[in-house]
């Protein structure tokens, strides 16, 4: 059925909400009508690194580490030693921290996942929303909600979201380097290869770029220049500091403070797999990261690259500590730094990030809050980045929202011996096949999604290199500590009874789709000889939706997906792997709509009302041959597309007013009394 020939189509527009921020016209009102009092709280400066782990002078992480303003800034308050993320991925850490809700609570656990369309989050403000709806001044610099580097042509979206990345618009006041944009383009741009390893997003090696014309310094300046002003209000400041992310690529001198041939490994024993359950050992194929990094020779390169981006990311910050100790607000702001998770250096075989070892869960806390914090304190309580929500909130006098799944750490900071009542969780995975770690003050515990367990004691194995878990006599202290995982991982896209309809008297069935919706092979509706029509309006933004994805289903072997490319609309049928695809014109800035479909005869068409109809023969006559293996999804990063051929694809970041997807009859149905 040709486009034009479409009748029954399921009429029903669907007004998606922007952020998560956007009230309800009743809570607007309210809102215009009695603006929150001046708060009366103290300012808040929120620090946060990048990928940084125990590689801190103050926390002994490596014997070679130059980190003195960490240091300076840990003698300022508490320092806790047993801080962990949430998730140890940047995404998923970020939107636990910044949200208040752990990632079971969320249904948040993917660096690709826009954490800005999941249904558990709607209507719960994050933290600087909630400061900013409280009467203060927000402000941010840098990467503080996920963003990355923007890729080899430091594009604002793309893989992992760009620099724009998944950031809430409506929570600041003033955003640095521009709204809307999170991370200041590079001096150098990533996928130089200077490591000769041809692995563009894991590169490093020193550049000729002073210090000033670095996207860090240049995020600190602006946070300086805001320090220096006097307010009104009290402020919220929320500052990132790329470093140490990849590329490692920083100032010559930095290198040039660790010598190559004085770099020390991290301690490591060559048969620290060997006691792991099956879940636990995955990264000792030949073709890993460790096997790669041992063929190159490239150990202690690595290690030197990653202390040098340590060592400017200190530097970075000793220009904001100076600027606030100079500033009018220096003894009436609290100070948070933090890091979004930990860094593999070889340990246990694993680069990178992820996995549940203390390495990559790990991560400095320091806070400096004045009246309240005492200095050159210190907790070695077992505490979790989703804590500093409702921290932040009891520091300045805010009432706290009730959806945190966070305790706050004030009875630490008044005083350092108090006790936390649970462990700290960290999660991999998601849904049924979630993976857990438990922190205590002593043991860390984690139990894999098949039932794989390792239990470390930290008293007398800080390496983690001895597996407990098999041991009879601590199997009741293992149950202890299980009883703090959650029973329940919720999902952040609508139940599928939401999503999919029963069908149309006809035969035919009308989704009704909103971004962020997902399902399984199981659940997507059937589409075995069906062709389909997919009408969509939207407004688009060149900048950051060039080159997204709207709706998928299936995966390269079969399936289909309207995705951008470079700004045109474009319907592609994949089948083994190859691509059919017609593309339209280049859309216009703003309101636009598209249609897209397939019919029964195999005839794909894509049109922008008003300007343009294209037209194609599709690979299937007669409708798809099989159903796919894939389910479907609105609003995903690649879906059938490829991260190699599709390396800019990113989730449609703008409002979605309408996203509906037409299943026509089958033959069978029509031949059967459908009309």
């Amino acid at each position: 059925m040709p486009l034009s020939r479409l009748t029954t189509v399921f009429v029903l527009t669907l007004v998606l909400p922007g952020l998560l921020a956007a009230a309800t016209p009743k809570q607007s009102k309210a809102r215009k009508a009695a603006p929150p009092p001046t708060p009366k709280g103290p300012n808040v400066l929120f620090i946060i690194a990048d990928d940084l782990r125990d590689y801190v002078g103050w926390m002994g992480g490596h014997p070679q580490a130059r980190t003195p303003n960490l240091d300076r800034l840990a003698s300022m308050g508490m320092r806790f030693t047993n801080a962990h993320c949430a998730y140890a991925l940047c995404n998923p850490s970020r939107a636990s921290l910044m949200t208040g809700l752990m990632p079971w609570s969320s249904g948040v656990f993917g660096n690709e996942q826009d954490w800005r369309r999941s249904v558990q989050l709607i209507g719960k403000a994050t933290l600087p929303e909630h400061f900013r709806a409280m009467g203060y001044a927000t402000a941010a610099a840098g990467k503080i909600f996920h963003a990355n580097h923007g890729g080899p042509e430091g594009r604002l979206a793309g893989w992992h979201g760009g620099r724009r990345g998944f950031e809430q618009d409506v929570a600041w006041g003033q955003r640095f380097p521009e709204p809307g944009v999170q991370i200041p383009d590079l001096p150098v741009h990533t996928g130089q290869n200077f490591n000769g390893m041809n692995i563009w997003h894991w590169d490093w090696g020193g550049i000729q770029v002073p210090d000033e014309l670095t996207d860090d310094a240049a995020v600190v300046a602006w946070a300086s220049q805001q320090l220096s002003l006097k307010t009104k209000s009290p402020f919220f400041l929320a500052v990132g500091l790329y470093r140490p992310h990849s590329p490692w690529y920083v100032p010559q001198k930095y290198f040039d403070l660790f010598p190559l041939e004085t770099v020390q490994l991290p301690p490591v024993r060559e048969d620290d797999l060997s006691d792991l359950p099956a879940m636990g050992r995955g990264q000792e194929k030949p073709s890993g990261h460790h096997a790669e990094i041992l063929r190159h020779g490239k150990w202690k390169e690595a290690v030197r690259a990653y202390l040098a981006n340590v060592a400017f990311c200190d530097a970075m910050l000793g220009r904001l500590l100076d600027a606030l100790a100079s500033s009018p607000h220096a003894a009436n702001t609290v100070i948070v730094f933090t890091s979004d998770h930990g860094w593999y250096l070889g340990e246990k075989q694993m680069w990178h990030k992820g996995r549940l070892w203390e390495p990559a869960t790990r991560v400095p806390l320091c806070v400096v809050a004045p009246g309240v914090t005492q200095p050159n304190t210190v907790s070695a309580e077992p505490v979790s980045l989703v804590d500093l929500y409702p921290t932040l909130c009891d520091l300045t006098g805010l009432k706290k929202p009730e959806h945190l799944d966070g305790i706050s750490l004030l009875p630490l900071l008044r005083e350092p011996e108090a006790k936390m009542p649970r462990p700290a969780i960290t999660v991999m995975g998601g849904g049924p096949r979630t993976s857990y770690a438990a922190r205590t003050d002593r043991w860390r515990y984690i139990r894999y999604a098949d039932g794989g367990e390792e239990l470390y004691d930290h008293e007398t194995d800080p390496q983690e290199w001895n597996n407990l878990a098999a041991d009879p006599t601590l199997a009741l202290l293992k149950q202890d500590i299980a009883a703090f995982f959650p029973s329940e991982f919720r999902s952040a896209s609508r139940p599928a009874v939401e999503v999919v309809p029963p069908p149309s008297p006809d035969g035919s069935q009308h989704l009704v789709l909103q971004l962020g919706d997902e399902l399984s092979a199981a659940e997507s509706p059937p589409v075995i000889g069906r062709g389909f029509f997919i009408d969509a309006a939207f407004d688009y933004n060149p900048q950051v939706d060039a080159d997204s994805t709207l709706l998928s289903h299936g995966n390269a072997s079969l399936g289909y997906v309207l995705h951008l490319v470079s700004g045109r609309p474009t319907l592609t049928i994949f089948q083994d792997g190859k691509a059919t695809a017609v593309t339209g014109d280049i859309l216009a800035t703003g309101r636009c709509q598209v249609r897209a479909g397939m019919d029964l005869d195999g005839l794909l068409s894509i049109a922008v009302p008003g300007h343009s109809e294209m037209l194609a023969n599709g690979p299937f006559p007669g409708g798809f041959p099989s159903q796919p293996r894939t389910g479907l999804a609105a609003g995903q990063s690649f879906g059938p597309l490829s991260m190699r051929d599709y390396p800019n694809s990113t989730p449609f970041d703008g409002t979605v007013h309408r996203l509906r997807l037409t299943l026509y009859q089958t033959p069978s149905a029509k031949e059967n009394g459908g009309e």
